[in-house]
């Protein structure tokens, strides 16, 4: 199964310091070249720029698809190339992304996707984290999340 993730998500997990969760969970990780150049951007979050500055061996960086899904016209270069990336592995692949545009149109595409919260209760599962505290770390670093999505993905902790 291949791994694809939007910048969001490391966004997130880098300024928490749990980048780490997703080899732990998937092995390796995959990010178009538009991702990478977004997580490089001086807007990116610090922890997000040095990481990616010297990227594990576990990110793989693919090629952006040559056509985007029209489906992502109006998405962010990222997204739009995660999402088309995805689409090219649709029979054996998961789409990391958070953002709710982005996850609208690969629910409309059928691509199995999860999200930042979703990662953090399954690795609250397997013991790696304590999931209240992540999402109030999360929370404190101004990541969104409404308490009807933190209310669904609670029900899914043991």
């Amino acid at each position: 199964m291949i791994i694809i993730s939007d910048n969001s998500a490391l966004s997130a997990l880098a300024e928490i310091n749990l980048l780490s969760l997703l080899p732990t969970l998937f092995g390796e990780v995959s990010i178009t070249e538009s991702v990478h150049r977004e997580c490089q951007d001086c807007g990116a979050p610090e922890a997000l720029r040095l990481w990616i500055a010297s990227a594990p061996a576990w990110i793989h960086i693919a090629a952006d698809p040559a056509l985007l899904l029209p489906e992502t016209a109006n998405l962010g270069a990222g997204e739009a190339s995660a999402i088309s990336l995805a689409w090219e592995h649709r029979q054996d692949c998961l789409l990391i992304l958070d953002e709710k545009r982005g996850r609208r149109v690969a629910a409309a595409l059928g691509l199995p996707k999860t999200g930042v919260l979703a990662i953090l209760a399954d690795a609250a599962n397997q013991g790696l984290v304590d999931f209240e505290e992540v999402v109030e770390r999360l929370a404190a670093v101004g990541f969104h999340m409404s308490e009807s999505v933190i209310s669904q993905v609670r029900a899914r902790l043991r």
